[in-house]
């Protein structure tokens, strides 16, 4: 089996056929709004490569540097009225040097996540059920830094997956991808649900090029086990959520966790102004170009301090870590004597008391619903 997602030329240039130019996507790319160049809009990035394809332009550094100039949060393709592939695109017309693929190779994307170590250095691994019927799909960042997810009153067990492929796939290592997607795949086979609490993961093992299409089936956010529970927080709290964006091209809406955060006695939710606006993070994204993370980060910061929430939500561990950078400046720089606590959703629901289990009629639920019976 080929799990190849990376497109040929032809897909390449049907893709770019069907862009109509009608510049949807620069009103909803962070880039642009942050510098208001063309080049950084989807659009703009499509007709350069076209100019390639024809010969009109040669692939420079310029032309590079603008290419790189994206948070893979996927707004535009989400926007796009005609269906253009977009970020499927860019991923196939990365093409890397030698030194490029020596820089995004395993090694050394490991070698970079080992840094986390530091934070985790005196915690414990943590430990899961071997006998449950639910994987947990443990993210890269997660499994560093020993962070245990659970569910109150529930059993999972580690799943052991490979990472979810998709820095690798950003930065056009199909290679490596595809070796991935095969061996987590051969673990989804053999089970009967994979839980996840990272939206990118859930993301990007939703896109996999599945061999049993029915594999995807079986994929669940761990919001959907909350979806019908009467919850209670020991104390009143005042909440507000970032919505991370692969959490929308994960199929999954803003609507759904604010409809869980409302039903939580004790708790008043607010929502921000532009909850789904990009922290700026995006992976290794503010590394490369750190101005532009940084006043995307602030603007979240601010967003999130007017809501004088006690506590700032979120379901991805990168967005948590970019929530707590621009919270932190925003102290230093504004001078705020309080700014909200930022915790993980998942860590926080679990805090929550389980008041009653009304189990829902959703075949997710459904099926949810069987396994803790076997359990």
């Amino acid at each position: 089996m080929n799990y190849t997602t990376i497109m040929d030329d032809n897909e390449v240039k049907q893709n770019i056929f069907k862009c109509s130019r009608c510049g949807l996507c620069q009103g909803v790319c962070p880039i642009y709004e942050e510098i208001k160049n063309e080049n950084s809009t989807a659009r703009g990035k499509l007709m350069q490569i076209w100019g390639i394809k024809k010969g009109d332009l040669k692939l420079n550094r310029k032309i590079l540097q603008s290419l790189d100039l994206c948070l893979n949060c996927e707004k535009c393709k989400l926007n796009c009225p005609s269906g253009v592939d977009t970020t499927g695109v860019f991923h196939s017309e990365k093409k890397l040097p030698l030194s490029g693929k020596i820089l995004t190779s395993d090694f050394i994307f490991k070698l970079k996540l080992s840094s986390l170590k530091f934070f985790s250095f005196f915690k414990k691994t943590p430990q899961y059920d071997k006998n449950s019927k639910i994987l947990y799909f443990e993210g890269c960042i997660a499994k560093e830094l020993k962070n245990k997810f659970e569910i109150s009153g529930i059993k999972v067990k580690n799943g052991n997956f490979l990472c979810c492929g998709m820095p690798y796939l950003t930065k056009g290592r199909a290679d490596i991808y595809e070796k991935i997607v095969e061996h987590n795949e051969r673990i989804i086979d053999k089970s009967e649900m994979v839980i996840f609490d990272c939206a990118t993961c859930l993301s990007a093992v939703k896109d996999y090029p599945f061999k049993n299409p029915k594999n995807r089936e079986k994929l669940v956010f761990y919001t959907d086990f909350y979806k019908d529970f009467n919850l209670q927080f020991k104390k009143n709290l005042k909440v507000t959520y970032h919505m991370p964006c692969h959490l929308k091209s994960a199929g999954k809406n803003l609507e759904e966790i604010e409809k869980i955060l409302n039903s939580i006695k004790n708790v008043n939710y607010t929502r921000l102004e532009n909850p789904q606006n990009c922290c700026g993070f995006g992976g290794d994204f503010f590394i490369r170009h750190p101005k532009i993370a940084f006043s995307l980060s602030i603007k979240k910061g601010l967003d999130i301090i007017n809501t004088k929430a006690d506590v700032v939500l979120t379901s991805c561990p990168t967005c948590l870590w970019s929530l707590n950078f621009s919270l932190f400046v925003c102290k230093i720089l504004y001078g705020y004597k309080k700014i909200p606590t930022t915790l993980d959703m998942s860590e926080f629901l679990n805090k929550c008391e389980i008041i009653t289990k009304n189990l829902p009629r959703s075949e997710t639920q459904k099926n949810i619903e069987k396994e803790l019976v076997k359990m």
